[in-house]
């Protein structure tokens, strides 16, 4: 299955494919679109740009841009920069039950990599309108009203004005 931090890289690189191409992401826009921090979100894009999938200008109106061909992205290259398989966690000597589950999961691994190298980022762009925000829905147990308009208190400002302020009213 894929950890958060690949499906947040993946989310990332479609904000970023959805801006034309002349114009450059900011880490502040991924981070409101993906509603994550800014210093998570960074985390994030330095993982995508050392792996070659962002290129990052500097300046005013830098930000990040695709390094590589929408059409040529498929989910495999974000899911690999974030997924990590170590052969090391396995035991020295294994058990009959761990070689078994371990055959399970290496067929489990390659059947989720066959799938994610076939599926082509543009389509998930494509199905994704662009530059949507997700609504925020008020999941409060109550459904308060709106509060009424405040009213404006008819009054003096200070001492001194409390005699013209009698004055207007008995007048």
């Amino acid at each position: 299955m894929l950890s958060q931090r690949a499906h947040q890289g993946i989310l990332a690189m479609a904000h970023v494919a959805q801006t034309p191409a002349h114009r450059s992401v900011t880490v502040a826009s991924i981070a409101q679109f993906l509603e994550l921090s800014v210093s998570y979100t960074e985390s994030l894009v330095k993982v995508l740009k050392q792996n070659d999938l962002l290129q990052a200008s500097r300046g005013p109106g830098g930000g990040y841009q695709l390094k590589r061909d929408l059409q040529t992205l498929t989910a495999w290259d974000v899911v690999k920069c974030f997924e990590i398989n170590d052969p090391s966690d396995h035991e020295k000597r294994p058990s009959t039950e761990t070689v078994a589950v371990d055959l399970l999961y290496e067929e489990y691994l390659r059947i989720e990599q066959d799938f994610l190298k076939n599926f082509s980022l543009s389509a998930l762009v494509s199905a994704v309108p662009a530059n949507s925000q997700v609504q925020k829905v008020n999941n409060l147990p109550f459904n308060f009203k709106p509060l009424p308009k405040g009213l404006m208190p008819v009054a003096p400002n200070s001492v001194f004005d409390l005699s013209k302020f009698m004055q207007l009213t008995h007048a």
